[in-house]
């Protein structure tokens, strides 16, 4: 957990909500564990504030945001309530475990699988790390990090054998929850703030029959054949797993030395929604992508719906954040967690984000500001389809390729890197409350003159580079109106 500038310290689950307030964010290995380890917390914050079963929810938020801190005692009261069940090595109830594992499973997946960030494959040179492989001790830090990504981002594919309740062997698991997926959360000026904010409202809880609760609040181990569908916040944030982990520690619980990796479930887990996601209407929530930067999908967090071929619909969480005054809402900021993965065991990117403080520009509370938003993403969108357009014009003049254009891809990174400060000068009006006009087509004119600068310089492809160049300028940059 990060306690100031530059300065970091490790705490437990209670120590982190006792001085929340004093902290300014988790501070983990890798977003995939970050993102994990933020539901766990907010769903525990629930609890402690009373705000996963309050009647007059708004105003119960409203006290605890006032209090700026979460309540020890109740945070003492609450983890007392569960002896051993948060220590990651109890003998009965190991926390967020399978204690079932080692008696149910004909071999062990070893060390290497906890470390998620390891490179892996048939070099050699990766052998002692790569993932399917026993590897050496681990220490109990990093397999707990590693053990809250298997469960909430681990892959599909193949795994240990786990005995089913049919007798047979299995050894095939579905992607986790989060796999593959980009997570916003609304963040604070601190971590209770932040944790608070992150709390779903009511009228977005699933409603499900059954007890709401989390896996270390269950007072029985769970059937993996009847995977229980989530019937409340706390259930929605923390039950949805789709691996089941067991850990092995050494002598001194300094270290984990063995572990167990299998399907958590031997049937389908029943459909939710998650509070932290764009959904979309087809197509499942909108997948994470690091080529793709933050700001892009900002229209789509503060508009309610974006319209489209495919509509995307902002995350739930931030219904909540939009009935806070504007003031307040003015102040926050949202957090990315973006985890760039196929469902199967390719990782590519795990990337994080942090925008300015814009959720005072949320539909309900400033409708021209979020229009604002919408228009600026619009034209970045077009100025970006135009310099792409450009750039296999002028490859094709002067290679003769018209299938491939090593231009483009070189190009566009660049040109939203640098966009990016046009776009928050359209969106962030100045002391006069003006809105500046963006300079986005400049951006593509430098990035397309940087790009074709060594072909310019040839006779063959200085003519292809000043007509598509031309043409790029020319480019109109808005639908065109009727008369």
């Amino acid at each position: 957990m990060r306690g100031g500038p530059g300065e970091s310290v490790v705490l437990g689950l209670g120590d982190v909500l006792r001085w929340a307030h004093l902290l300014e964010h988790v501070d983990c290995p890798d977003p995939a564990s970050e993102s994990a380890l933020l539901r766990v917390l907010i769903a525990v914050t629930a609890r402690v504030t009373g705000l996963d079963v309050a009647e007059d929810w708004d105003d119960c938020r409203w006290d605890a945001l006032e209090a700026g801190r979460l309540d020890s005692g109740r945070i003492a009261a609450y983890f007392d309530r569960y002896p051993g069940r948060f220590d990651l090595f109890d003998v009965e109830r190991p926390w967020l475990q399978e204690p079932r594992l080692e008696g149910e499973c004909t071999g062990s997946s070893g060390t290497g699988r906890l470390v998620m960030t390891s490179p892996s494959g048939n070099n050699h040179v990766w052998w002692p790390l790569e993932k399917g492989g026993i590897g050496g001790p681990v220490p109990a830090v990093t397999a707990a990090f590693g053990l809250l990504t298997w469960l909430f981002a681990g892959p599909s594919g193949t795994a240990a054998n786990r005995r089913r309740s049919d007798g047979r062997n299995s050894h095939y698991t579905v992607a986790g929850p989060i796999r593959a997926l980009v997570s916003w959360f609304p963040a604070g000026r601190s971590l209770a703030e932040t944790l608070i904010l992150g709390v779903p409202s009511p009228e977005t809880w699933p409603t499900n029959p059954g007890r709401d609760e989390a896996p270390w609040e269950a007072e029985q181990l769970p059937d993996p054949r009847v995977p229980a569908a989530p019937s409340g916040p706390v259930s929605l944030l923390t039950s949805r797993a789709a691996h089941a982990v067991l850990l092995k520690p050494d002598a001194d619980g300094g270290h984990v030395t063995d572990s167990w990796v299998t399907w958590a479930w031997e049937n389908e887990l029943p459909e939710a929604e998650d509070p932290y996601v764009i959904r979309r209407d087809e197509g499942g929530p909108v997948r994470a992508n690091s080529a793709r930067v933050a700001w892009r999908d900002l229209d789509a967090l503060l508009l309610k719906t974006v319209a489209g071929k495919t509509p995307r619909y902002r995350p739930a969480v931030l219904a909540s954040v939009a009935r806070l005054p504007r003031e307040t809402a003015a102040g926050l900021r949202l957090r990315a967690y973006g985890l760039h993965q196929e469902r199967r065991d390719p990782e590519t990117v795990w990337f994080t984000a942090v925008t300015p403080p814009v959720l005072g520009f949320l539909e309900e509370l400033d409708g021209d500001g979020a229009a604002a938003v919408s228009v600026a993403r619009s034209q970045a969108e077009g100025v970006s389809s135009g310099l792409a357009k450009a750039l296999r014009a002028a490859w094709q003049g002067f290679s003769g390729d018209s299938k491939v254009c090593p231009w483009v891809d070189s190009a566009l990174p660049v040109y939203w890197s640098q966009a990016e400060a046009e776009f928050w000068k359209a969106v962030v009006p100045d002391g006069d409350g003006v809105r500046a006009r963006p300079g986005f087509l400049g951006v593509a004119t430098r990035v397309f003159d940087a790009v074709t600068e060594a072909a310019a310089l040839t006779p063959r492809g200085m003519q292809a580079v000043e007509e598509a160049r031309a043409a790029m300028l020319r480019r109109p940059r808005g639908p065109r109106k009727k008369a």
